[in-house]
């Protein structure tokens, strides 16, 4: 197969747990169908804050110096920024989402911070930063106003070095993608996936692995799109959607009567967002729609607008809540669609433990009460050894293997006489997760969803 270097945007598709009997083609359903019994938009339910009830509502104005309600200041330095976006990333490539970092903008211009508010990269770039679908931590968008020019490698090595000496990748000159990952409905009354890196793809039958991934459930739901087929060769195949998507069940039985222009995955999250009628909703697990269409993106711009900015997504659920914007205005959702921090704020970000939100002397940090970011290691298999320290950054240091051709072992534990697991060859990227101190020069890495220990001498910060 001749490959073919092109951008893919990577479509998140997932199933949810429970289906509505019967299949609904998505050609078919009218965006204007009537909602399922049981969501927000039905008569005689309790209408949460992010419905069609509560956005008619003028909105109170916001307090600049009084906290939003729920939350808690941390006494973190208050930040300067005119704006902080979410980075724009691709779950189904990398670790979802990649929390450490947002993309900020001072003068119209765009830097890479910290999720703690730490500067990684000043504003200079003229559009939002965004990551490597193909490579965590490896930055696109910060030099392409110099691309081409006498100045351009000069400022590459500049930021490069700078992001190497702080361990936080690396910029990517390269390609902006690379492969995609969908979900398709065929004429065979069954959900697959499809995936392929730039060129045909293949189809792939839905296994309880790959529905607990994108969904959550090995009965969940999937944002699955019709489409045309080629046979390419053997069981390679050209798919061209027709751009609408229906939550599926593997058997592609509809979730619900809606059909939607954009929708993302579930992964192990109780919501999920999807787009109909130009705006955002979220969906419970059941396909249930728990808000009315009323939210607009907050990240990915569309760069074929012309200033200010169109933002082409919501956010996912990060520890049970999610950042929403109504009408230019800044809010935080639970995990059961009410608005905990209602949409009246002029900017706010989270990152699943603390939020910055934008008030009149700048960005202030809060937390939850009794909310905290996930443990990286929670989902350390047993047959893996714990590492008794950790890496003292809490963005994850990132690595590259270097090992002069030959291909690095990844051992159970810290030592030769632990098990083989896998080989890794110079182009693996890995992130550092921590170290034993028993065990000198090892260190415990996660490379893509799994991990292992490695030794150091063959690590090699953010090349």
């Amino acid at each position: 197969m001749t490959v073919k270097r092109s951008l893919f945007s990577v479509l998140s598709m997932l199933f949810l747990t429970g289906c509505a009997a019967g299949a609904v083609s998505s050609a078919a359903v009218p965006s204007t169908a009537a909602p399922l019994p049981g969501t927000a938009e039905t008569a005689g339910t309790p209408q949460p804050a992010g419905t069609a009830e509560a956005a008619a509502t003028p909105a109170p104005t916001a307090d600049a110096v009084q906290p939003p309600q729920g939350l808690v200041e941390t006494g973190a330095a208050v930040l300067d920024y005119d704006e902080i976006r979410l980075i724009d990333y691709f779950r189904e490539y990398q670790p979802y989402p990649d929390t450490d970092y947002y993309t900020m903008c001072r003068d119209g211009k765009w830097g890479l911070m910290r999720s703690d508010g730490t500067e990684v990269l000043p504003c200079r770039a003229s559009e939002p930063l965004f990551e490597c679908s193909w490579n965590a931590h490896h930055w696109h968008g910060y030099l392409d106003d110099l691309f081409g020019s006498p100045d351009y490698e000069a400022a590459y090595k500049a930021a490069s070095q700078t992001l190497t000496e702080s361990g936080d990748g690396r910029l990517c000159a390269e390609h902006d993608g690379g492969g995609y990952r969908q979900f398709v409905c065929l004429q065979d009354d069954k959900t697959y996936l499809y995936s392929g890196s730039m060129g045909p793809g293949q189809f792939i039958t839905l296994t309880d692995d790959i529905l607990r991934l994108f969904s959550g459930s090995t009965n969940g739901l999937v944002p699955a799109q019709s489409g045309t087929t080629t046979h390419e060769s053997d069981e390679w195949y050209n798919f061209v959607g027709d751009g609408l998507y229906v939550y599926r069940c593997r058997n592609s039985g509809a979730a619900n009567n809606f059909v939607y222009t954009a929708a993302d995955c579930f992964f192990d999250a109780p919501l999920a967002a999807a787009q109909r009628e130009g705006k955002w909703v979220y969906l419970d697990t059941a396909g249930h729609e728990v808000t009315a269409p009323c939210y607009d993106g907050i990240y990915r711009p569309n760069h074929y607008t012309d200033e200010p900015l169109v933002f082409a997504r919501a956010a996912p659920l990060l520890s049970g809540y999610a950042v929403v914007s109504r009408n230019g205005k800044f809010g935080l959702l639970d995990n059961t669609g009410v608005e905990l921090v209602p949409c009246v704020y002029d900017g706010l970000v989270w990152d699943g433990g603390t939020a910055w939100v934008r008030l009149g002397d700048g960005w202030h940090e809060y937390s939850i009460p009794g909310v905290t970011k996930p443990d990286p290691l929670d989902d350390l298999p047993e047959s893996i050894v714990a590492p008794d320290t950790r890496p003292t950054r809490t963005d994850i240091v990132f690595f590259s293997v270097d090992t002069a051709g030959e291909r690095l072992n990844v051992r159970t534990g810290p030592g030769l006489e632990y098990d083989i697991l896998e080989k890794l060859s110079d182009s693996a990227q890995v992130r550092l997760y921590g170290a034993l101190s028993t065990a000198p020069g090892w260190a415990l890495v996660k490379y893509g969803h799994k991990f292992g220990w490695v030794s150091q001498d063959f690590l090699v910060l953010g090349r």
